[in-house]
């Protein structure tokens, strides 16, 4: 076995580090920014709170690396994740503790409300993905409820398929 030089070893070490940081310092695609969120398909809505919510599905999108971190309209919640290692889908989650919401024309104290956003990038200003909200309370029990919907975000009206 041939010994290695010192450049030569300094060069590869150098070369590994880099590696190691680019691999989770990936630059992506999806620009930061404001969304709105268009509901393409809804999968569950247990009390109609889509159409009680509807103007709330907007948020600020940021980046920093692999993590992801939306400032969602909905109940004014945090939302904090990351990018899967495939770069293009991401996870994010959040919760608003003691939220005051409308459900079927009545107003509820919620303990927490859950939040789970998936997403996958189409271009650097649409993401698709699932929403889902829970609604969680000791009583009454109608103000319970979930919604889980299929939904695109957009960025300052630039879908992808009209970029050109």
């Amino acid at each position: 076995m041939r010994a290695v030089s010192t450049p030569r070893r300094h060069r590869l070490v150098l070369s590994g580090l880099l590696l190691a940081c680019l691999a989770g310092c990936l630059p992506r695609v999806q620009e930061p920014g404001d969304y709105v969120f268009e509901p393409v398909e809804v999968l569950r809505d247990d009390c109609g709170l889509l159409e009680t919510n509807r103007n709330q599905l907007y948020g600020t999108l940021q980046i920093s690396g692999r993590v992801v971190r939306l400032d969602f309209g909905f109940l004014d919640s945090h939302l904090v994740g990351y990018f899967l290692e495939d770069g293009d889908h991401f996870s994010i989650d959040g919760s608003v503790v003691k939220a005051a919401a409308e459900v079927n024309g009545q107003e509820c104290l919620l303990d927490q409300v859950n939040i789970h956003i998936d997403g996958t990038t189409q271009c650097e200003t649409q993401f698709n993905g699932v929403l889902r909200v829970r609604y969680d309370t000791r009583r009454p029990d109608e103000c319970v409820c979930e919604m889980w919907l299929r939904y695109e975000a957009v960025k300052e009206s630039k879908r992808c398929d009209t970029e050109g």
